[in-house]
């Protein structure tokens, strides 16, 4: 049986219109508390990172084409999992404290497609500078006296 030209992007379309049905987990759930930093460095983290380290996602349109969609779903699950400043809490701060100064210190190879499409959210090296400063000055502050 052979297939025609039209017959094959016929199927093609309707696959594609079909796949658009496939749920995703699109939400942002509630700030349960948040990161607590001055203001400069709060801006700068909502600029470069709380699309996918947050409950505060901006889920621009493409957020809703499958298959880009479980892309950008999928990439914002991970991100939740690994640091959520809208669940930021004491227990294990340090250590989330040394991931992201090591993420911010390599930014330009963190997330590069998302850096691609938004090269406006990508951080200014005085803002990366200034995130560092501040995760390593509150990383010393909570370190007990010995």
């Amino acid at each position: 049986m052979s297939l025609s030209l039209k017959s094959i992007g016929s199927w093609a379309v309707l696959s594609l219109m079909m796949i658009q049905f496939i749920p995703l987990d699109r939400i942002n759930p509630p700030v349960v508390s948040d990161f607590q930093t001055p203001s400069s460095v709060k801006n700068s983290l909502k600029k470069a990172c709380y699309d996918c380290h947050s409950n505060e996602t901006g889920w621009s349109g493409i957020a809703y084409i499958a298959p880009i969609s479980w892309l950008v779903s999928s990439t914002v699950s991970s991100g939740r999992n690994v640091v959520n400043f809208s669940t930021w809490n004491n227990e294990k701060r340090e250590l989330k404290q040394a991931d992201i100064i090591k993420v911010i210190a390599a930014c330009p190879l963190h997330q590069r497609l998302y850096y691609i499409c938004k090269p406006e959210k990508q951080l200014e090296p005085r803002e990366r500078k200034m995130i560092i400063d501040w995760l390593n000055e509150t990383t010393h502050e909570q370190s007990p006296m010995l």
